[in-house]
């Protein structure tokens, strides 16, 4: 439950440093172990990748039209390109780049109607496959700065990769670590006889954890909205918005305040745990620890910290919590517990640590997380008013998505006024010239923008600045 009375938004940072450092890498076991919260981000992260992987995959490959494959090898070949095709990239490789569109360009061509009505590929379509890549480079060659030994060596290396599909016969293809468990959301669209194009179903297409090229159908993942795109779940991105999500979620319950209580309730501490939910929040935590080291020897990812085949240790502060709570039948704490004594005991990462894991639980949606990692609001407000207070009343909702200010004006006026609540985006991006001058008509951009660049070139002050870096640097 949120404390009564409403207070100005804004972040304030609780932990100390040495406490508190997300950008370190978890430490598995021991007193001065990294962030919890980076071990309770893991083991939610865990968590949904779990539930949603084990949900059986229909793989569609086979049931596709050319035009379906069309939009399925161009998508597949937006996971690849930025990681080998892009110089800038640590794996940069073009070699390996090209070999991968000839595999994976021939291993959804080579079932065109046109030239070939089976699953393999024959001498001759291995052969047309190849004169297009060769009338492709060509073209490449005569329209950019390419030259023809490059042309040559880009269609040489994508006719291995065609070679790699024709004697495989649907054998994956050497896929290295990096590109694993790689898939993109594509919609699928299709042509009818007369050219029109018509959108179809949902997909996620890519490589396996084992490295094979596949294309599962949006069925293939439990309870997730069409919107919601799984292939976009990135544990980095996740993590940086979980430290958002708290820190918001910290602000709206208590402002802050370590000692913060409510007057009707049992709420107190930074997150206004209740007796009964710091119960609930423990063993969600430990039931989170026990899946998560049910997988370690087939997990599809790589956590921070744990090794694969390693478990999980659980926190020293969680094991003294269980006992302290001693949790009855009834899911509530036992005679002894003494609330605000144990909430008091803990730092504010292990607090915000319990408080994230016991929002991942109940009536939890997975595809709030997902999007969370994408920094959308909503998604965050759903998960506080559905996950961690789950009744809010008027004055809470209130408080989440407006905030009354009031002052006084140069005349000592009150003034009054609004501004966003909670779970908002802080970011604001500075106001520029050209920003400016956009939104205005032509000509009086034009004007802003010669006025702004006479000031700066032709008056006193430039001048002035011209002559002391002269100066300053011995030229008369």
């Amino acid at each position: 439950m949120a404390i009564s009375t409403p207070a100005k938004s804004e972040i304030r940072h609780v932990a100390t440093a040495r406490e508190y450092s997300q950008k370190q890498t978890f430490i598995n076991s021991g007193v001065r172990a990294g962030s919890f919260l980076s071990q309770a981000t893991t083991l939610v992260y865990d968590d949904i990748l779990r539930a949603q992987n084990s949900t059986p995959k229909i793989d569609l490959i086979d049931g596709l039209t050319p035009a379906q494959k069309k939009a399925v090898y161009h998508g597949i070949k937006t996971i690849y390109q930025p990681i080998y095709g892009v110089s800038s990239s640590p794996y940069y490789d073009e070699t390996y780049f090209n070999l991968l569109k000839g595999y994976v360009g021939s291993f959804f061509y080579k079932e065109f109607d046109w030239f070939n009505t089976n699953d393999s590929l024959n001498i001759l379509e291995f052969a047309a496959l190849n004169l297009g890549n060769a009338l492709y480079q060509f073209i490449d060659v005569v329209t950019t700065s390419e030259t023809i030994n490059e042309g040559y060596t880009d269609y040489a290396e994508q006719a291995m990769g065609v070679y790699n599909a024709y004697i495989g016969g649907g054998v994956p293809f050497v896929v290295r670590e990096e590109l694993k468990n790689k898939r993109v959301k594509i919609q699928l669209y299709d042509v009818d006889a007369s050219g029109n194009s018509s959108e179809g179903e949902i997909v996620h297409a890519g490589f396996d954890i084992d490295g094979s090229l596949v294309v599962w159908d949006n069925e293939s993942y439990l309870s997730l909205d069409s919107e919601t795109d799984i292939s976009r779940f990135d544990y980095d991105s996740f993590a940086g918005n979980v430290l958002w999500f708290m820190d918001e979620l910290v602000g709206i319950e208590s402002d802050w305040k370590k000692d913060a209580s409510a007057s009707t309730t049992t709420a107190y501490g930074y997150v206004q745990f209740t007796e009964d939910s710091v119960a609930t929040a423990v063993t969600r935590y430990l039931e989170h620890i026990k899946r998560f080291n049910a997988r370690k020897d087939i997990r599809d990812w790589q956590p921070w910290g744990v090794p694969k085949g390693s478990d999980m240790q659980i926190p020293y502060w969680l094991k003294n919590l269980e006992i302290a709570v001693d949790r009855q039948p009834n899911g509530k704490p036992g005679p002894g517990y003494d609330h605000e004594y144990e909430l008091g005991r803990l730092t504010y990462d292990q607090t915000i640590a319990l408080a994230f894991v016991h929002t991942h639980g109940g009536g939890a949606r997975d595809r709030n997380y997902i999007k969370l990692s994408l920094g959308d609001v909503d998604a965050a407000k759903e998960i506080y008013t559905r996950n961690h207070h789950t009744d809010p009343d008027q004055a809470t909702l209130d408080r989440l998505n407006t905030t009354i200010q009031t002052g006084r004006d140069n005349t000592g006026a009150i003034i009054a006024g609004t501004d966003p609540g909670f779970f908002r985006i802080h970011y604001v991006p500075a106001t520029t010239i050209i920003g400016v001058a956009q939104k205005l008509p032509l000509a009086q951009s034009v004007n802003l923008l010669w006025d702004t660049l006479a000031e700066q070139f032709f008056s006193d002050k430039y001048k002035a600045n011209v002559t002391a870096v002269k100066a300053a640097n011995g030229v008369p």
